[in-house]
Order: C-alpha cells, then structure tokens, then sequence
C-alpha cells in the first residue's frame, strides 16, 4: 500500500495581508491609532501575535498599508461612479466619493484623519498622499476644463478653484468626523452645490 502525501495548504498572502489591514482599519476607526498595537491587531484579525511577522514587518508597514488601501478605495468609488460622466456631473460625483457623506466614507475619512500626522513625516506614507492629492487635481482640472468648453461654467482660474475644492473636501473629512452634527452629509452637499453653482 502507497505512502498517502500530504499536500500543504495553500495560503493566500494576499488575502490575508487584507484581513491583517482590515482589522488595523477597525481598530484605528473605533479606538484611535494608539490602540493599533501588533498584539491587538493580531487578536482582531484572528492570528497570533508571531504569525503576523510572515506577513508584514510591522506596525509601520501595516499603518502604510492601511493609508494605501483607503487611496485605493477612494479611487476606485470614484472611476466606478464616473462612468461616461464630464464636466460638472463629473466633478460632482468625484467630490461626493471624497467626501464622509456615507458610514463607509466617514469609517475612510476617521482612519485617514489618525493617519495624517504620520503621513508628515513618513516618506512613504507622504508619497502615498501626494500621488493621490495630484491624481485628484489632475482629474478635477480635467473636468473644469470640460465644463468651460461646455459653458458650464463662467471664466475661472482652474487651477485656484482645483485648490478650493480640495481644500473644502478635506475641511469636510476632518469636520465630518469631529463636528458630524454640524458637517452633516446634507451640509456638506449643500455646501458643494453652493460652490458649483458659483462656477
């Protein structure tokens, strides 16, 4: 009679530096991102403290990954909302999927808002937010562009009203989460509809 072999079982890094990621998310999300110890993240995410070395180096490179993962996030809400959309829809629905008017979104803005400071002095992390910052300004220039030729809107300077916009959106996801009875998502709205209506 045959030797039965054993096949290991196969494992997907991949998945689980997500599931690793997304417990770091909930833990920074309800209790700040001190409360993101390795030893707490490894407990939400269901592993062992040791277990969490095979998939990242540590708490830093998880707090990377996680900032990552919610550009990536954003982003893509944003190409997949777009559609064929120009101009002004166009702006409007980008906007809309930056800003914390949903629990989604919010749950997003609470983790980028503990992550910031980081991102002031981590190279990578700084990277992170300044390739997402240029892909926005890139794409909202793009859209003003399209609603001047479209006569949407008057004779501005789009690179100042990019400036604006983006100011404004973060103003919203910082004030969404500290103040989320003032900046409710019906103000925020109606703040953005006010903006564009003076375009």
């Amino acid at each position: 009679m045959g030797q039965v072999r054993v096949v290991p079982k196969l494992v997907d890094h991949d998945e689980r530096r997500r599931s690793i990621t997304a417990a770091a998310w909930r833990l920074i999300a309800a209790r700040g991102i001190d409360a993101a110890n390795m030893r707490d993240i490894a407990t939400e995410a269901g592993y062992t403290n040791g277990a969490l070395s095979h998939y990242f180096a540590g708490k830093d490179e998880i707090l990377r990954t996680s900032y990552e993962h919610i550009s990536e996030a954003t982003d893509r809400r944003i190409s997949e909302a777009l559609g064929d959309a120009t101009g002004l829809d166009a702006l409007r629905i980008l906007c809309r999927e930056v800003m914390p008017i949903n629990e989604e979104q919010l749950l997003e803005a609470r983790i980028a808002a503990s992550l910031w400071p980081r991102a002031m002095y981590d190279e990578q992390m700084a990277a992170t937010n300044r390739r997402t910052m240029d892909n926005w300004r890139e794409q909202m220039a793009i859209f003003l562009e399209q609603a001047r030729e479209e006569g949407t809107v008057g004779d501005i300077d789009v690179t100042i009203v990019v400036e604006q916009l983006l100011n404004m959106m973060m103003g919203m996801q910082i004030l969404g989460v500290l103040t989320p009875g003032e900046t409710s998502s019906e103000r925020q709205l109606e703040m953005l509809e006010q903006f564009v209506a003076a375009l």
